[in-house]
């Protein structure tokens, strides 16, 4: 019996680390599948085995601004106001704050506010509230499916304790 518990005592974290690997694999796989997120987002990821007082569980964080809400979706608020820049423009993907030689804005009477360039004066960004981010990582899914695989780890670990 004492080999068995032995076994045991040896296959659990030894599965729960397999089982943690896959599941920064699954995840890092559905980053990329989720279209313009570099590899940096998969790079944040962080997936651990802890073991506190004899309770092993598996956690995962991701040290990346940002990860939360692409995992979650959720809505970002302006203060007052989130400045958007207009796709196809020398704008796109800069803040406004960060745009270089300066920007005015433009309230139109119908529709958002706008700011245009100084240089160029073409219009580079839009003003709105809020905008709802959806959620764009299926993480619960790459758990649950690498989960699924447990029961194989176990087993597995517990073979390789047996033929040692």
């Amino acid at each position: 019996m004492a080999k068995i518990a032995d076994g045991i005592n040896e296959a659990i974290p030894a599965s729960l680390n397999a089982i943690a690997s896959m599941i920064k694999q699954a995840v890092a796989n559905e980053i990329a599948d989720a279209g313009a997120f570099g590899s940096d987002w998969a790079d944040s990821l962080h997936v651990d085995v802890d073991d506190t007082k004899g309770n092993m569980r598996i956690s995962m964080y991701s040290d990346k601004d940002g990860f939360d809400l692409f995992a979650n979706g959720g809505v970002v608020k302006g203060n007052p106001l989130l400045w958007i820049g207009l796709s196809g423009t020398d704008a796109e993907g800069i803040r406004a704050k960060d745009f270089p030689g300066g920007l005015f804005s433009v309230q139109p009477k119908n529709g958002h506010p706008l700011l245009f360039s100084i240089a160029d004066k073409k219009p580079k960004y839009f003003g709105i509230e809020s905008v709802t981010i959806p959620q764009k990582f299926r993480i619960d899914q790459a758990v649950e499916s690498v989960m699924g695989n447990f029961q194989q780890a176990f087993s597995n670990e517990m073979s390789d304790f047996n033929g040692s």
